[in-house]
């Protein structure tokens, strides 16, 4: 009975609405302090530029990693065009911007933006590029690799034509995008040998902080003036050029586009410009051309310290010269010690693949004071005659030459690759796609006859 009086009284009492007016404001506070956090975070939060062309800066470990978006116009030029003037007749220093000077002789070229070599590219580690190739070369088909790049994110922009990709078709633009995770000397280049060799070819440099770069403290300057870029050069185009069954002889070397010969000795050649005392970075890649002999570089009265090799590092050596071959790069490190000056920069082909095919350039000192200088020379710089080389030959047996097998990588080989070896696949690779054309068009011209 008493149960049943509880259950009467609490049906009759009288119900309490909620207030849905208070209820209303304290969802609208609670929402307008969430928005307003939200906004707070994003606005003092540094976020990447949507779009940023010139990724050329001071990398910084707190930095965001910036969109580079890139253009490359490729399109078929000729050097010693109209705007170049007569700065090659002249032993001008400098060309006016979109001359090719190349090594003074008059010639079509595939370019990427007027500029040979093609633009060399500064961007900073897990940088994401944008590139839009914008291709105007009439009646060919190409694709655009990036040396140096392990794309295993982005394995479809690797640029391998009929592998992972189509190749390009003329008057197209194709854009790629992917994350430049390889810190180093790279390059990117037309996926052609004959293509890389009327000029689509560059430099592709990936930096990082240098409060994270362990190299940092071997140099005291690091400039993007300080690039080498090597590549072979004749005096006809396009990749079905004088197409025989015997590969015509290079003419000449290319130091960052610029070379001479002997009937062209006024055509300007590239400089590099150092200050006594300081030691400077410098990068050097090999684009190779339609022979790809190996090449050497040295620097007259000077050494250099190898500290890196396609964007490894390695234990630093100290040698006279660098030899390497096509699509390699090297970082080595110069110790400006010497009296203040101009000094021959030599790149010179191997003899057994062509003789006297060689490159030059100057490395300057821009020092005023000379005085002091004269004193300290013989002190600082050892004697160094050891060369290094990455071509395996009877030459590496000689104990003036450093070859790749005793050279030491400076980082350890990850531990999932540290194991046991249980077996080894040798898998062979054939670049004279070049020789195999010819000889069809030799016989294609043979069986017509």
């Amino acid at each position: 009975m008493e149960s049943e009086k509880k259950m009467i009284e609490a049906c009759s009492a009288p119900m309490v609405k909620p207030n849905y007016m208070l209820m209303s404001l304290q969802r609208i506070f609670a929402l307008s302090l969430i928005i307003a956090c939200v906004v707070v975070v994003v606005y003092y939060t540094p976020m990447p530029e949507e779009y940023f062309e010139d990724c050329d800066r001071e990398c910084h470990e707190l930095d965001w990693p910036m969109i580079c978006r890139v253009k490359l116009v490729i399109e078929v030029y000729k050097t010693l065009s109209k705007s170049c003037g007569s700065c090659t007749e002249n032993n001008e220093e400098e060309c006016p911007a979109m001359c090719i000077s190349a090594d003074g002789r008059e010639r079509g070229v595939l370019t990427i933006n007027r500029e040979l070599p093609s633009p060399t590219l500064h961007v900073c580690h897990n940088d994401i590029l944008v590139v839009d190739v914008v291709h105007r070369a009439p009646a060919h088909a190409l694709a655009m690799h990036w040396r140096g790049q392990s794309q295993k994110e982005t394995p479809f922009m690797d640029g391998a034509p009929m592998l992972t990709q189509c190749p390009q078709p003329a008057y197209t633009t194709f854009q790629y995008k992917f994350r430049a995770s390889e810190v180093g000397t790279h390059m990117y280049h037309a996926h052609s040998a004959a293509d890389a060799a009327d000029g689509l070819a560059g430099a592709f440099i990936v930096r990082q902080s240098p409060r994270l770069d362990p190299l940092r403290k071997l140099y005291d300057v690091e400039d993007s003036k300080h690039t080498i870029f090597v590549a072979e050069w004749g005096h006809s185009m396009g990749p079905l050029a004088d197409l025989t069954s015997k590969i015509r002889n290079a003419e000449s070397l290319l130091i960052n586009g610029k070379g001479n010969l002997p009937d062209s000795t006024d055509a300007p050649i590239s400089k590099f410009y150092v200050e006594y005392g300081k030691r400077y970075r410098f990068r050097l890649a090999y684009a190779g051309g339609a022979k790809s002999c190996s090449v050497k570089l040295s620097i007259d009265g000077h050494i250099m310290r190898l500290i890196a090799l396609d964007g490894h590092r390695v234990e630093p050596e100290y040698v006279a010269s660098i030899e390497m071959g096509r699509g390699e790069r090297a970082d080595f490190v110069l110790d400006a010690n010497r009296v203040p000056g101009v000094y021959k920069v030599k790149v010179v082909a191997d003899e057994q693949c062509q003789a006297n095919l060689e490159g030059l350039a100057e490395l300057v000192y821009v020092n005023k004071e000379n005085k002091v200088l004269h004193k300290q020379d013989k002190e600082i710089v050892p004697e160094v005659f050891r060369e290094f080389s990455t071509v395996n030959s009877a030459r590496c047996t000689h104990d003036s030459v450093l070859c790749l097998n005793e050279l030491h990588a400076a980082d350890k080989i990850p531990a999932e690759l540290a194991g046991v070896i249980e077996k080894t696949i040798y898998v062979p690779f054939n670049y004279s796609t070049r020789r195999i054309s010819a000889k069809r068009v030799d016989a294609e011209d043979t069986g017509s006859a």
